[in-house]
């Protein structure tokens, strides 16, 4: 009689509290349709296989579940230095119903046959409002972080994860950025990044169901006080068979800009653009002296 040889795969678990924990899940909004649930996720710690499959579920408290979403394969999730946040919107289900499950597969075989093999997970049975590593909101829309880059800064986006600010590591960009203490450089860069994030999220199709790109413009909408229905929908047309840049998107871009950078207040009420001023000012007056001196 034949024999069928089952490969088995050794399921490791995956760790959502305690020190350095493999992924976190907070709730970011919570309204009559259901919540807005935030993953941060990095499974380095472990040996998976690079092009394992990465697999995110709601349940509520009954053991309904939602249709699992996928996140990524492993190897997009491993790499250096980032950190990978994703958004979801999960309806019909409350805060205090949730459960959560993240498992890793590979793929194996079972009489000649490909099937999905479970190697790792982990079951998560609600948000824990009393944990400072599960209780995590999203305090800013543009996440910075440091990496070996070619230039001083650049904006990475993907759909449905939280656009990142690249700051060139080593040039201590980050921390005059985080610490806001040199409102030149902050200028500089937030308007050059904030433009580049409205024209990719105007004009790539792939961010018109992206919850980032919503989150971004319901911002925008609070602090123009214009209604994201009058919001320009694409940065560029065709004109006979041209791809031309919409003079209207771009003078739309140029004032949002200016309202969420220039006009930015500090805990003092001071507007960006008037501390940019002053600290150009002062760095003249020094450079002066200088070749007076």
């Amino acid at each position: 009689m034949s024999q069928t040889t089952l490969e088995v795969f050794e399921e490791k678990r995956i760790t959502y509290r305690g020190k350095n924990p493999d992924l976190n899940i907070a709730c970011t909004k919570e309204n009559e349709k259901g919540i807005q649930v935030e993953l941060t996720i990095n499974l380095s710690q472990h040996d998976f296989d690079k092009e394992c499959d990465v697999f995110f579920q709601t349940y509520d408290n009954r053991g309904a579940g939602t249709k699992p979403h996928k996140v990524g394969k492993v190897k997009e999730l491993n790499k250096e230095g980032e950190e990978n946040i994703f958004q979801y919107n999960i309806d019909n289900i409350t805060k205090d119903d949730a459960r959560f499950r993240v498992t890793v597969s590979k793929e194996g075989f079972l009489k000649d046959k490909k099937v999905k093999r479970l190697i790792g997970k982990a079951e998560i049975p609600g948000f824990d409002d009393n944990d400072d590593t599960i209780n995590q909101k999203v305090n800013s829309l543009l996440h910075t972080k440091e990496m070996e880059i070619g230039t001083a800064f650049k904006v990475d986006m993907a759909p449905h994860r939280v656009p990142y600010l690249i700051l060139k590591k080593g040039c201590n960009i980050k921390h005059k950025l985080d610490s806001n203490s040199d409102p030149i450089q902050k200028t500089l860069i937030y308007t050059s990044a904030i433009r580049a994030l409205l024209e990719t999220y105007l004009t790539d199709y792939k961010y018109e169901d992206c919850l980032f790109k919503r989150d971004w413009f319901n911002l925008i909408s609070n602090k123009t006080g214009e209604s994201i229905e009058d919001f320009p929908t694409s940065y560029i047309s065709l004109e006979e068979d041209k791809t031309v840049i919409e003079k209207s998107c771009k003078n739309w871009i140029d004032q949002v800009t200016e309202t969420m950078v220039s006009n930015l207040l500090d805990v003092s009420g001071n507007k960006l653009i008037d501390k940019f001023k002053t600290a150009n000012f002062r760095k003249q007056e020094i450079s002066f002296s200088e070749e007076e001196g």
